[in-house]
């Protein structure tokens, strides 16, 4: 494996209290982690609390305590912010962490938007033309641009998060990571993205999904190698497997009913498509009918789906598996409470990661 091809680890922290949020960060800079995600939410999921900061001054936050550890968002959207703000919002958070954010991209969910008024609609024209917007502004002293959902003008944006390549263009330094699994929004990943990040994809999937950005990233004159194959997982491990199991059980049937398209991939038939988090809305006072319908679902469709549970040993086999299917950069979700999170991460520092540096 070339050093282009070294394996990264990230870990996706809390929405909040932000001393927790703090810890996890400097712990895992400590620990090898190579970057570091804040989910970017107006409000979070959960049975109990919703609490969520938010994710850019979180960042901020976080680059004047940290040194290395890239920083990112697992994700924003384009709807919160206009382009032009959330390029700025990037790109002084770049400047405050000299150099080391990524700017973590989806289509944006119902939860964050709907009870606040913001239309939802049309997802992906909407962010790929706030994608080619963030783009020029980077990387253009003057931005015009005509588009169906955004307009500009000899737009500005300095200072830039970029290295002057000629009198009037500068190359972006801030990477962006796309979240994708569909064919539309895997064709956004070709065409402007530095990363790839699909949630939870089994390895075949990947794989496929992995060449076919591939063969588009061609097809638009790009190099298909220059986008980073990442993939945002949850995991839960233990030193024993049975008692990681036993520990996840409940919250791995909650995010299964959350995400109806898994189960039918797995050859289940959803027993309601209420709780899905994308579209749909979920609030606090679902959180009951949430959970008492997920305890319906079998426990064997927790050992089918697509998460890494179990010992350090078992992480470590499934994580070969994903790298044999091109992943480069495992963005870790790790399944338990925040008062927990250091313990479960420590011993995934401790044991996994050693294994993939080494090598």
């Amino acid at each position: 494996m070339s050093e282009e091809e070294t394996i990264k680890f990230g870990i996706e922290g809390p929405n909040y209290p932000w001393n927790a949020i703090k810890n996890v960060a400097l712990l895992a800079e400590k620990w090898g982690f190579d970057s570091f995600w804040m989910p970017d939410h107006l409000v979070a999921t959960g049975i109990r609390r919703w609490d969520a900061l938010e994710a850019w001054c979180t960042l901020a936050g976080l680059a004047m305590i940290t040194k290395k550890i890239k920083l990112a968002t697992g994700v924003s959207d384009t709807y919160r912010y206009h382009p032009a703000v959330l390029a700025q919002k990037v790109t002084t958070v770049d400047i405050l962490s000299d150099g080391r954010v990524i700017l973590g991209i989806g289509i944006g969910e119902a939860m964050n938007l709907v009870p606040y008024g913001i239309p939802y609609d049309k997802p992906i024209r909407r962010t790929e033309e706030a994608l080619e917007i963030i783009r020029r502004l980077w990387s253009e002293d003057l931005v015009t641009f005509e588009g169906k959902y955004y307009k500009l003008k000899d737009a500005i944006l300095q200072p830039k998060p970029s290295v002057p390549i000629s009198r009037d263009k500068y190359r972006p330094t801030v990477p962006i990571f796309i979240a994708a699994s569909s064919p539309r929004t895997m064709k956004m990943v070709a065409k402007y993205g530095d990363g790839w990040l699909p949630a939870n994809l089994p390895p075949d999937s990947y794989a496929e999904g992995l060449q076919s950005i591939r063969k588009m990233a061609a097809e638009f004159g790009r190099d298909p190698d220059a986008i980073e194959p990442a993939q945002f997982t949850y995991v839960c491990i233990d030193k024993d497997r049975e008692a990681a199991r036993k520990a996840v059980l409940v919250q791995a049937k909650l995010l299964l009913l959350s995400r109806p398209k898994i189960l039918e991939k797995l050859g289940y038939t959803p027993p309601t498509y209420q709780y899905e988090m994308t579209f749909n809305l979920v609030f606090p006072r679902d959180g009951k009918g949430w959970l008492e319908t997920a305890m319906t679902l079998p426990d064997e469709v927790v050992d089918k789906a697509p998460y890494i549970i179990g010992t350090p040993d078992d992480a470590i086999e499934k994580i070969d598996e994903y790298i044999k299917a091109g992943c480069r950069h495992f963005v870790i979700n790790f399944q338990t409470t925040a008062r927990r999170l250091p313990e479960m991460a420590g011993l995934f520092a401790e044991k996994v990661i050693p294994y993939f540096k080494g090598k």
